[in-house]
């Protein structure tokens, strides 16, 4: 190094780089060293780390620099008899970096208690938080550190980190192999707090870490089998659940259906001028004159007998009939039978009634004219 010259010691590393040697040293006194925003620079004097320098623009004097004092530097006609060298550290925290077991670990489930291997896979973000530590403890004499040596240097470390801690989470957090994958993030959590200290050890800050996929055992028979119990479990539940649910809309459907049914016909009687009952008496009369039986003047008068009660004014006059009906046939068994022009005649009556009853259903008759001709035709017998 020539007496006299002030040299400029700035980062001329790449983006990827942690940690990075600056190629100019044993510097002379007076010289500047540029620090970025976001890094930091340390001072080594004879493989000793001395001074750390932030942010700015410094110059490098026997005030910053310790044990370089300027009667030495006279001697040595100010150039610096000592060997010199400044690293530059990036403060930035370093994204996506990719992490993975390289083998499984074992494991057991807690839900079904059977033991299986598993292993795990993700990312983290680091940043360097102690640069001095992280130069003595990993970097050593390297001129540049970078995201893949930072990936290859903790590759074992974090292999003899996160399996054991991987395995006693899961265990005592009760993550069951087959919900694993839903609480992921309960997981990453978990590991990343157990972890933390162990990469403060090296001086790096373990900003995010993130479990995104756990390695199962397909293919093990263990495995599958449990898997399989599970799938069903849940599966059989779910199917209850639905038939339930589907019954309980059935049934909700036929009430509602039967309810509008009931309130169709309600508005029917209104419209056509007749009561439930009425309703129900005019059916036992219809049935009554389809009987076989109906023939005979006994049932004629049950059927009449109960329109009696319903059909108003008509009723007496129902009754009268089936009265003077039925009194030929409380004579003596010797009596002489009723004349066919007689049972012709009543024939006539039930079929006129018949379509009576099929012209007020059609709503082509009311129920006052229906009473109306029925009384006619009673008139006419």
């Amino acid at each position: 190094m020539n007496k006299g010259i002030i040299q400029v010691i700035k980062y001329e590393g790449s983006g990827d780089d942690l940690v990075w040697k600056s190629p100019i040293e044993d510097f002379n006194i007076g010289s500047q060293l540029v620090v970025h925003q976001s890094q930091e620079a340390i001072f080594f004097k004879n493989g000793q780390a001395l001074d750390l320098f932030g942010p700015g623009r410094h110059t490098l004097t026997t005030m910053n620099i310790p044990l370089i004092g300027r009667l030495v530097n006279l001697v040595a006609g100010g150039q610096s008899p000592f060997h010199c060298q400044v690293y530059f550290i990036n403060k930035v925290e370093q994204m996506a970096v990719k992490w993975g077991t390289d083998s499984k670990v074992e494991y057991m489930e807690p839900a079904y208690k059977f033991p299986l291997k598993i292993g795990a896979s993700g990312e983290m973000s680091v940043r360097v938080e102690d640069a001095k530590k992280l130069i003595v403890k990993i970097v050593g004499k390297e001129a540049a550190f970078n995201r893949e040596a930072l990936s290859a240097a903790f590759r074992a470390f974090l292999m003899a980190h996160v399996k054991p801690h991987l395995s006693k989470t899961m265990q005592e957090g009760g993550f069951g192999i087959f919900e694993a994958d839903s609480r992921l993030g309960d997981l990453s959590a978990a590991l990343r707090e157990m972890l933390a200290p162990d990469f403060a050890g090296y001086g790096l800050a373990l900003e995010r870490f993130f479990v995104t996929a756990i390695a199962k055992p397909d293919g093990d028979a263990a495995y599958e089998k449990f898997k399989e119990l599970h799938i069903r479990q849940y599966a059989d539940v779910a199917d209850a659940q639905i038939r339930q649910k589907v019954g309980i809309i059935d049934q909700e459907t036929d009430a509602q259906k039967l309810i509008i049914e009931s309130a169709a016909l309600a508005q029917k009687r209104v419209q056509e001028g007749y009561t439930y009952h009425q309703e129900r008496g005019f059916d036992v009369a219809e049935k009554a004159a389809q009987n076989e039986g109906s023939g005979n003047f006994s049932s004629a008068g049950i059927g009449l007998g109960m329109m009696s009660g319903i059909a108003g004014g008509m009723g007496g006059m129902v009754a009268g009939v089936a009265a003077n009906a039925m009194a030929p046939l409380t004579q003596s068994m010797d009596s002489p039978p009723v004349n066919a022009a007689h049972s012709g005649d009543m024939a006539a009556f039930k079929q006129k009634v018949e379509k009576l009853k099929m012209m007020m259903d059609a709503g082509m008759l009311s129920a006052e004219e229906f009473a109306n001709e029925k009384r006619s035709l009673l008139n006419n017998l």
